[in-house]
């Protein structure tokens, strides 16, 4: 069962969503559970502008194999927890988390 996590961040700086891709771009190495790398994948970008978009600037698609490896990343993972703490000061409002399973591939 693979888990798709897709994470929305309001970043107001540009030098900030910056930053945060760099931190994503080795989050997935960095994360490691039982010494080895347990993230599938990691794809972050802006998002473009539309008022849809509600005012978020930043998105990130987390991908783990299972939803025991996506609960790891999100209480013990020190990766992730060192990202968080990155992140924190440098975002407004709520973010937003939806994450799920494979329903339609095409």
């Amino acid at each position: 069962m693979t888990i798709h996590r897709v994470t929305l961040f309001i970043i107001p700086k540009e030098e900030d969503i910056d930053f945060l891709l760099t931190q994503y771009r080795t989050l997935r190495q960095e994360a490691l559970r039982n010494g080895a790398p347990y993230i599938e994948s990691v794809i972050a970008g802006r998002a473009l502008p539309d008022e849809r978009s509600r005012g978020y600037t930043l998105v990130a698609k987390t991908t783990f194999r299972n939803l025991d490896d996506m609960n790891f990343y999100d209480k013990e993972c020190a990766a992730h927890k060192r990202f968080k703490e990155l992140a924190g000061p440098r975002r407004t409002g709520d973010i937003l988390t939806v994450y799920y399973e494979d329903a339609v591939s095409a």
